[in-house]
């Protein structure tokens, strides 16, 4: 199935269900904006007493905003995770046009919560490290570049800055392939919650094998579509029916395959 063809399917499937949808985004996105807002309060305190300062907000030497930043991120971590779990299930349901009325059903699930949390974790942590050396690269450009003036070899050093941009470039791309594997993960994990952590993620990658194309085109016509922002809350239950059809139709074939039905 085509990105095009996901889309027109996600269309159909939301018919009588997208209000539904839009108040299962709505509690997630509401949760994250809530932690984003008490984050920017945060830092706005933390440049005020530091004279505006914005290095401040990456090296500080201040024990207890570095330990209320933590806390507040592993808090709001620990309470959008069921969320997603729940929003996931109600999308997996109606991509494959099962029963999603016994949501709540997930939230007595503590092992499966917890369960959920960790696979998250894992995406988010194997997405920090593929991220990392591209960044690195950037930020090594970029104090190099600054420096440029003051140096003898001029030439050489802006030869080795262009490499390094370059080789960013590069490494980027290698993010984005990782991100994009790990997609189906979160529908996989719904679809068979007996399956260990990297047994789903190992899912994702096959699922996503000759597929990430099609995933990165559907994502970025969605993201277009939520440049102005206000349109964010209602192109989202589109965007995440898209993908959630987009990963049953790549599982339905894939988990066959693996369990040789």
């Amino acid at each position: 199935m085509t990105a095009h063809e996901c889309r027109k399917q996600a269309g159909r499937r939301l018919a009588g269900n997208y209000s539904e949808g839009f108040f299962v985004t709505a509690i997630v996105l509401a949760a994250y904006v809530i932690y984003k807002t008490a984050d920017a309060v945060q830092s706005a305190m933390i440049l005020y007493n530091n004279d505006g300062r914005t290095e401040a907000l990456f090296f500080s030497h201040d024990l207890w905003n570095i330990s209320m930043r933590a806390a507040l991120a592993v808090l709001c971590f620990i309470i959008t995770s069921p969320l997603i779990t729940g929003g996931v299930w109600w999308y997996y349901q109606t991509a494959q046009g099962n029963d999603n009325r016994s949501i709540l059903k997930l939230y007595t699930g503590f092992k499966l919560n917890v369960k959920a949390i960790r696979l998250y974790m894992s995406i988010w942590l194997l997405s920090l490290m593929s991220l990392l050396p591209s960044g690195i690269c950037f930020l090594g450009a970029y104090e190099l570049f600054l420096q440029l003036p003051g140096m003898q070899d001029q030439p050489l050093m802006m030869f080795i800055d262009i490499q390094l941009l370059v080789l960013g470039g590069v490494l980027t791309a290698l993010y984005l392939r990782c991100v994009t594997a790990f997609i189906p993960a979160p529908f996989v994990f719904i679809s068979k919650p007996d399956r260990g952590i990297f047994q789903v993620l190992r899912m994702s990658v096959r699922i996503m094998k000759g597929s990430k194309l099609e995933a990165v085109k559907m994502i970025f016509l969605y993201l277009l579509l939520m440049l102005p922002i206000v349109t964010i809350p209602f192109v989202l239950p589109k965007a995440v029916m898209s993908l959630s059809v987009f990963a049953c139709d790549r599982m339905g074939v894939s988990v066959r395959d693996e369990n040789g039905v």
